[in-house]
């Protein structure tokens, strides 16, 4: 299983490796952190722990001298379905309290930061994640104004569009005229009492459809018929054309604009499909019928029955113009033939005709059940045919009429009154996100300036020296209305934002930085874009400065954390996990920025506070860096044992603790390996501790 090795406490720089695997059963992890909640933080886990839905009180019966117990555990167990297949199950608490693995993220990710370098990188290449770190420096006053108004206006939008396609969606008829005198209006009720009486009609040949008995007991079978095969009905069939009449109303028509949408589901199309469903019953009776006449019929010359007995009469005739005993056993052969399949012909005669399963009878019953013919059908259709083209509209949009129709009468229409109100909703929700979007600009150009310098300042420091980084953020990229502001997903306000890396030629004498002759010094800048031309340890480097600028921006970046979670007066993370941010840098770079690493551990002026200090909280770094280990207030060394056979292929891992004597010769070991003399290396380590000592000390 995996621990983080985490320890609540501020002021504190922790080198050590954050995931310990543990001897534990096979099938079986544990994980348990526990966290001294003191202001800021009190505050900002008492919300989290409301948006994941839990009790507060769970950390509010715990405070004593303003500080508060923060216990998170999640314990990962092999269990066994009922298929007997294994499977891993997550248990989840919260002080003692069961919860899910989502609300134990909402409560830790803003308290526990975790910094993967790579993950961190590949991020500088998404447009929203480049802003997500910006933000985390904007006044959340500001944030929160834009994100509501952004919000606001999204809704109103959404509405003003709604009651503009109920309106777009009414039907009319083309020599309507509104109602405004008493004349238009008695018209107006003469064509709604003439639609109601037809929809009145309408619904009664549906419910005498489908009452208790007749055609509903096909629909009943067919249920019946569904249970057992657990199969769906065939749509083809009587039944599946009988449901979807079932299923249709006129009520939800009215509500439908067939004129844009398709019309396979409208009420006259089922009402159609009725009508061919019971003709093609007819005519399956009828053939089937034929069928049965065909075989049996001694009428018809075209019948089995006629000519098998035309055949017989033939046999008696040959057989009585010759004598002869094998004329005569032949021709009786071929009479007990004949009679054989006389009877197979009576057999299959009567099952078709008169037995209760057969075809003509099963075709008859399910007929019989039908209490309306395809005329009655064809006069409702003829009815509503006539209507539709005396109203000049589509046939399928006459329940649409009724209702448009009953709007005018009422002197509305809704929807017609609503949406001048809804217009100007939207235009004031429209006006306030504008202004909350340019303060939002003002907030971000100002922030993105700071960060600038601050950021090209301290990368000097990190072997980066003639390369400068700027936040190159273009406000009002677009307008508040495009769907690029205001839909849900979007980045928030009408900014775009780049992370730009510029390199300048440097003199090798005296490290001033030439101009072309004649040219501005921005001819002499190469680079572009961070996420494409920066090197892997460059995206390192600036991603820890800008973190140092910006405590939490990163650690928010890298794990999905909601701004409306994050101050903008920088509550930091109580601790920041960084996972081999060093890696890929090296030299004299490796030693500044484990300088970095010690300064976000003190409290500490931030760019984006102009009188005030910012709180630090503890710095948990992965490395393999001796100079990055040297600065840190604690040193753990994470070693794998040997394989022991007793442990059924688990890994034994040994986590140490080392000071004195043990720590100098870890850091000799981790700078020379085996290279240096045991003397030269422990003089080294010596060096880097007690530089260590005075990068703390500034």
């Amino acid at each position: 299983m995996s621990i983080y090795f985490i320890q609540a406490v501020y002021g504190q720089i922790h080198c050590v490796f954050w995931k310990i695997n543990l001897l534990l059963p096979a099938g079986r992890s544990f994980l348990h952190k526990v966290i001294k909640l003191t202001e800021p933080h009190l505050s900002l886990s008492l919300k989290l722990m409301e948006e994941a839905g839990l009790n507060p009180d769970l950390i509010s019966d715990t405070i004593e001298d303003d500080m508060a117990i923060l216990q998170l555990t999640r314990m990962i167990v092999e269990s066994e379905t009922k298929s007997k297949s294994k499977q891993l199950k997550s248990i989840c608490k919260v002080n003692g309290q069961l919860c899910t693995l989502k609300a134990l993220k909402i409560l830790v990710t803003p308290l526990i930061a975790i910094v993967d370098a790579p993950k961190a990188a590949g991020a500088l290449s998404k447009p929203k994640a480049r802003m997500d770190i910006l933000d985390a420096g904007v006044d959340s006053v500001v944030l929160s104004r834009a994100r509501e108004a952004k919000k606001e206006y999204r809704t109103q939008r959404h509405n003003r569009e709604r009651i503009e396609e109920e309106l777009a969606n009414r039907v009319l008829p083309l020599s309507f005229s509104s109602a405004t005198d008493s004349e238009n209006i008695e018209l107006l009720q003469h064509w709604i009492d003439e639609i109601d009486e037809f929809e009145n009609r309408i619904l009664s040949f549906q419910d005498s459809i489908l009452s208790s008995g007749g055609t509903a007991s096909l629909l009943k079978d067919e249920d019946v018929l569904d249970e057992e095969e657990e199969s769906p009905t065939d749509n083809n069939s009587f039944a599946g054309v009988l449901r979807r009449f079932a299923d249709c109303s006129w009520t939800q028509d009215s509500k439908t604009n067939y004129e844009t949408v398709s019309i396979s589901d409208s009420y006259y199309s089922a009402i159609l499909d009725l009508r061919d469903g019971v003709k093609k019953l007819d005519d399956q009776l009828i053939t089937a019928q034929a069928s049965c006449d065909l075989l049996a019929s001694l009428s018809s010359a075209e019948s089995v029955a006629y000519a098998l007995e035309k055949s017989r009469n033939h046999l008696f005739d040959v057989s009585a113009e010759d004598d002869s005993s094998e004329i005569a056993k032949a021709a009786e052969k071929s009479h007990d033939l004949l009679n054989q399949l006389e009877d197979a012909l009576n057999e299959c005669t009567k099952f078709m005709e008169d037995d209760p399963n057969g075809l003509v009878s099963t075709l008859t019953k399910a007929r019989q059940s039908i209490h309306f013919s395809v005329e009655d059908i064809d006069e409702i259709i003829a009815d509503w045919g006539m209507l539709s083209r005396k109203h000049g509209i589509n046939t399928f949009s006459l329940p649409s009429l009724q209702r448009s129709l009953g709007q005018e009468l009422d002197g509305n229409v809704e929807a017609k009154l609503e949406l001048p109100k809804a217009n100007a909703m939207e235009e004031e929700a429209l006006k306030e996100f504008v202004e909350a979007c340019i303060d939002l600009s003002n907030e971000r150009l100002a922030l993105a300036s700071k960060l600038s310098l601050s950021v090209s300042d301290r990368i000097k420091s990190l072997g980066m020296e003639g390369s400068t980084f700027e936040v190159n953020l273009r406000a009002g990229s677009y307008q508040c209305n495009d769907s690029a502001a205001f839909s849900e997903n979007s980045i928030l306000g009408v900014d775009t934002i780049d992370f730009l890396l510029l390199h300048r030629q440097i003199n090798t004498i005296n490290g001033s930085i030439p101009r072309k002759h004649g040219g501005d010094e921005k001819d002499d800048e190469r680079g572009g874009n961070l996420d494409v031309v920066g090197s892997s340890g460059e995206k390192a480097r600036i991603l820890l400065a800008i973190e140092t600028d910006l405590p939490g921006s990163i650690g928010a970046c890298c794990n999905k954390i909601s701004l409306t979670t994050i101050s903008s007066n920088m509550i930091a993370p109580v601790a920041v996990v960084y996972d081999e941010i060093d890696a890929h840098v090296g030299g004299r770079a490796v030693v500044s920025l484990a300088k970095l690493l010690s300064d976000q551990t003190r409290s500490s002026s931030a760019i984006v506070s102009d009188s005030g200090s910012t709180q630090r909280g503890q710095i948990i770094s992965i490395t393999h860096s001796a100079s990055v280990a040297a600065v840190a207030d604690h040193h753990v060394v994470i070693q794998k044992l040997p394989m022991n056979t007793d442990l059924d292929g688990r890994v034994e891992v040994l986590a140490k603790h080392v000071v004195g004597s043990a720590r100098r010769e870890e850091l000799a070991r981790m700078a020379s390996g085996d290279m240096a003399p045991d003397d030269e290396g422990l003089r080294f380590a010596d060096a880097l501790l007690k530089q260590g000592t005075l990068h703390k000390e500034r």
